[in-house]
């Protein structure tokens, strides 16, 4: 229950990476500017694998506990 908000996260990033490659598109609007779809897929990447690693993370410390 402690990490909804991260299991979210990556499930809102996957489903952007994958509408990207099945609408591919040259630019993307993020945040309100356009950007190239690359540079769109490696920031919800990023933030998929942040959201990831504090999932690793909280498990890691309630094991040691």
């Amino acid at each position: 229950m402690k990490h909804i908000l991260s299991l979210i996260i990556i499930g809102v990033a996957g489903f952007k990476i994958a509408q990207s490659f099945i609408n591919p598109e040259n630019a993307t609007a993020f945040l309100g500017m356009d950007m190239n779809v690359w540079g769109y897929r490696i920031i919800w990447a990023s933030a998929a694998v942040i959201s990831g690693f504090s999932i690793m993370r909280g498990r890691n410390k309630d094991a040691n506990k």
